[in-house]
């Protein structure tokens, strides 16, 4: 039996992309994710790592890596692209781990990625962008990605440590997606607790816990001397 690993994601931003081709429009959803605390960690390779900040302290070595997902409906494929891409009640589109790239006079250089593309259905596509034009945002994805000899568990009870074993850290390598789950996670847009969100998000938790009690102390001691004047 092929292990499923599913990837707990947290949501960054979500940007709405449109375009022409022809007489036709189409749009598409690019989605930036890190994992949530309570995901664990993956393993890809010998050199890379998908996990919470603070959980890559104990792989130093590696080197982290982003994840982005293109969420596109199915219908704009033709049958003869659904079946070159394999797609299926099983199988929703493909997770790629992109090598990196190295920069020269005309092209900057690229950190090793994390790549999704899945296909939806049009219900879905379309309820998705208009909570989001509506001012609600994504907060969580799950995402079961699986394949034979390539994804399996590491020795670990609670499955907390996910390994993707590749041949070569400098080929693309690529896995199945077998479902996607935004659940209820569609909630509304809070902006100010959004921005703390994203400021936890980039800030170590120590620094941003050292700064929070810098400015409750302050705060303190400032209503202290309004008291004391008094």
């Amino acid at each position: 039996m092929n292990p499923i690993v599913q990837l707990e994601l947290s949501v960054k931003r979500v940007s709405l992309v449109s375009g022409t081709n022809g007489e036709s429009t189409w749009r598409e959803l690019y989605v930036d994710c890190s994992p949530t605390d309570a995901f664990g960690i993956l393993e890809i390779g010998d050199r890379y790592i998908f996990a919470a900040r603070a959980k890559r302290s104990i792989f130093g070595k590696r080197k982290s890596c982003d994840l982005q997902i293109s969420v596109k409906r199915r219908n704009s494929l033709t049958h003869e692209n659904i079946e070159k891409i394999g797609l299926s009640d099983a199988k929703i589109g493909n997770l790629c781990f992109v090598p990196p790239v190295k920069g020269d006079s005309f092209w900057p250089s690229q950190r090793a990625a994390l790549d999704a593309v899945v296909f939806v259905t049009d219900e879905l596509f379309e309820s998705l962008v208009s909570a989001l034009v509506a001012g609600k945002r994504i907060d969580r994805i799950e995402l079961d990605i699986e394949k034979p000899c390539t994804l399996e568990y590491g020795w670990e009870p609670d499955g907390s440590r996910k390994i993707w074993k590749l041949e070569s850290t400098t080929d693309s390598s690529y896995v199945d997606v077998g479902r996607i789950d935004f659940g209820a996670r569609l909630i509304e847009g809070r902006p100010f607790l959004y921005f703390f969100q994203r400021i936890a998000d980039i800030v170590p938790g120590w620094l941003l816990w050292a700064t929070i009690g810098f400015i409750a102390l302050m705060v303190g001691r400032w209503v202290l001397f309004l008291l004391i004047r008094k």
